[in-house]
């Protein structure tokens, strides 16, 4: 009896733990905290039709959204059509937010 009981907690913290992980959450917002970042766009990786905008060293990163129909490349640097859009992997960004903590 205590043995499934055991099994059965084990199971429960397994099943809290994958969730938990399965729920993080990275938009590769930037710190804004090199010369390299200000005025360069860092897609939002969790929207692609936004992107991040650091307008001034260690200021906030501003989030933009796109015009309708068109998705944040960012290997353009730019707003494209999605029929020319192709989904690549993020890049990380040069620096990230003060706080900010890994998955």
């Amino acid at each position: 009896m205590r043995f499934a009981a055991l099994l059965l907690v084990l199971a429960v913290c397994l099943c809290l733990a994958s969730n938990a992980l399965g729920q993080c959450i990275d938009t590769y917002k930037p710190g804004c905290k090199l010369p390299v970042e200000v005025g360069r766009p860092q897609r939002n990786c969790i929207d692609p039709t936004k992107y991040w905008m650091c307008s001034a060293l260690n200021g906030e990163a501003e989030l933009f959204k796109c015009q309708p129909n068109t998705g944040f490349s960012q290997d353009r640097n730019a707003c494209i059509s999605w029929i020319d859009w192709v989904w690549k992997p993020c890049i990380e960004p040069p620096s990230r937010p003060t706080g900010w903590q890994s998955c």
